[in-house]
């Protein structure tokens, strides 16, 4: 036994969804059956949790998991791709742990690495892009750089050969490769100072919320369609300038956003409001 959802949606196109929840998930439009990579596009969404103060504070995987997303969205077969350079990794990890020869799955990571860190350098330059369109919301002088897992080589290609070469010892003594976007960090840094470092607890909640709403920009100019947003306890540790200045942020952008929260956020939330009391939804 499973879930079953619909959905219709209205903007840029008008479709309708349905989505079966249960051994495996289905997904439906006009009653064909869509893949995901498929589904992604029609109705490209972002959600916000209470933990993705990690995007500022946690490691550096987190941080990739936010840029893969968004890449999912702007590239349709990155997750494929993304796939298929993980298992050459792991095929990797295991050579080098048996002392195989690791010519063949090199040549097999090159050419993906290379193609993910094109991906993935092209979304952190529109996430920066849109930072600057969340005016108010972060102070001036927040930087944003994606730190690869390589020596930083202009040609991608050759900066994973290269890079793969001299960490050959390494990799021999760890049984782990050193090189390629697995290794990658999204950086972020205030006056040539880490921000998780430098800012407040507050501030920190603020540059995690507007990494989302930049990954939404950026879908916005890449996709041409505005994306959903689901923020779920999104104005916790928010002062009420804090407040404020994200929904003037929210209304700017004219997407559609759902958001939950324990307590009253502000006094005046400008669209509907729902509660949820007893198990009762009750509107207003």
């Amino acid at each position: 036994r499973g879930t079953f959802l619909s959905a219709s949606f209205d903007g840029e196109d008008s479709l309708e969804v349905k989505v079966g929840i249960g051994a495996r998930i289905v997904a439906k439009k006009g009653g064909s059956s869509l893949r995901s990579s498929q589904l992604r596009p029609l109705v490209p969404s972002l959600i916000f949790l209470p933990n993705d103060l990690s995007l500022v504070e946690g490691s550096p995987a987190t941080r990739r998991r936010l840029i893969d997303r968004l890449c999912a969205l702007l590239f349709p077969v990155y997750a494929l791709r993304l796939h298929e350079y993980g298992r050459a990794l792991r095929q990797r990890n295991a050579s080098v742990r048996m002392g195989r020869n690791l010519a063949a799955t090199a040549r097999v990571m090159a050419p993906l690495a290379a193609w993910i860190w094109a991906c993935r350098l092209t979304a952190v330059d529109l996430i920066r892009n849109g930072l600057e369109e969340g005016e108010g919301l972060l102070p001036p002088g927040v930087i944003l750089e994606l730190k690869r897992g390589g020596r930083g080589l202009e040609d991608l290609h050759l900066d994973f050969w290269e890079s793969l070469e001299a960490g050959q010892k390494q990799e021999r003594a760890t049984g782990v490769c050193p090189v390629g976007p697995h290794r990658d960090d999204l950086v972020i840094r205030f006056q040539e100072r880490d921000v998780a470092r430098c800012f407040s607890r507050g501030y920190r909640r603020r540059v995690a919320i507007a990494l989302l709403l930049s990954s939404g920009w950026a879908v916005e100019r890449k996709m041409r369609r505005k994306p959903i947003l689901l923020l779920d306890e999104v104005m916790a540790e928010l002062d009420h300038e804090g407040r404020e200045q994200l929904i003037a942020v929210l209304l700017r952008t004219g997407w559609q956003v759902f958001a939950t929260t324990a307590e009253a956020c502000t006094p005046d939330w400008p669209g509907r409001v729902w509660s949820v009391e007893g198990g009762r939804v009750d509107e207003g």
